[in-house]
């Protein structure tokens, strides 16, 4: 079983994260389990959320406290987020300007921030990062494309769907490995 942890921001859109990487396990023949975390978050404060993705039944329903891989949605937060733990080794994915390689874990980096504004992926807060995440992830993970796509066209059928589907192509072809 993957257990993934989201480190991010109130309002940075971690929640749906979550679920759309879930779904998308679904949508590619897993079981698929995304576990918001809410406590005090509100919009701006420090907010996780996890996703458990397995080839059979997912019986665990508690929190992620070592997973295999952290996703920060913003690099603020990445020594808070790895010292809230992770598997030795653990996988950690940067929303970042530039790429940074983190505590010798395997680490992947995108500007998930660069991307939403170019695809005018916007809201009075900021751009909408957790949509380039996902594709992000997804190839991180080795979820194909075809399958990140559907996840998204089935969320978010039309135009604002071809906008989502455009930022999260685009960051599936950029993420990239940094060597430590």
């Amino acid at each position: 079983m993957l257990e993934m942890r989201i480190n991010g921001f109130g309002g940075q859109g971690s929640v749906t994260l979550a679920h759309l990487l879930a779904q998308a396990a679904l949508e590619n023949g897993e079981q698929g389990q995304a576990l918001p975390f809410f406590g005090v978050e509100r919009r701006g404060a420090p907010v996780r959320a996890a996703v458990r993705m397995s080839p059979t039944a997912i019986h665990a329903h508690s929190q992620c406290e070592l997973p295999d891989f952290v996703v920060v949605m913003s690099e603020k937060l990445t020594e808070a987020a790895v010292q809230e733990g992770i598997v030795e080794n653990g996988t950690v994915i940067i929303n970042a300007p530039f790429a940074a390689v983190v505590n010798e874990h395997p680490t992947w980096h995108i500007d998930a921030d660069a991307i939403a504004r170019e695809a005018g992926l916007f809201s009075a807060d900021g751009p909408f990062i957790n949509i380039p995440l996902f594709g992000a992830v997804c190839r991180v993970l080795d979820i194909p494309q075809s399958i990140m796509e559907q996840t998204l066209r089935n969320k978010w059928p039309g135009v604002s769907g071809e906008r989502n589907l455009g930022a999260a192509g685009k960051a599936y072809n950029m993420v990239t490995r940094i060597n430590f």
